[in-house]
């Protein structure tokens, strides 16, 4: 199962799919992100893992522009006790090369780190390891 989210251009700012092989759900953020696309991606995962149950997602934000940490009050507050009550226990994130979306990442991880386990990656293949880990 694949879902795509687009922008009001038509492009697509998100892929969520659930990886059958490693059981885990892969998001694929691109662009610039305001919070309504990023609260609307969100609800995306959570019905994907509503659909297909699993305790890992491998959240990649490598293509993302910019900051979109006026989201992770949203994030902290709705997103992750949903997510933990559906099972959710590890998220691995990929941090976007750009130093604005490093810092959101870092803030998410503050603000829901206590609640779930989420580490932060600058590689995928570190990132995947880590999820197999478990």
């Amino acid at each position: 199962m694949r879902k795509e989210l687009t922008n009001s251009l038509a492009k697509v700012y998100l892929t969520v799919e659930f990886d059958e092989a490693n059981q885990w759900i892969y998001s694929n953020w691109i662009g610039a992100l305001p919070t309504e696309k990023v609260i609307e991606g969100c609800l995306a995962t959570i019905e994907m893992l509503q659909a297909h149950p699993c305790q890992r997602i491998l959240n990649d934000n490598r293509a993302v522009i910019g900051s979109w940490s006026a989201a992770n009050e949203w994030i902290a507050e709705h997103w992750t006790p949903q997510v933990l009550a559906l099972g959710l226990q590890r998220f691995a994130h990929i941090v976007s090369p750009g130093i604005f979306g490093q810092a959101s990442a870092a803030e998410m991880v503050t603000r829901a780190n206590k609640q779930l386990e989420i580490r932060l990656f600058q590689d995928v293949e570190l990132a995947k390891a880590w999820l197999r880990e478990f």
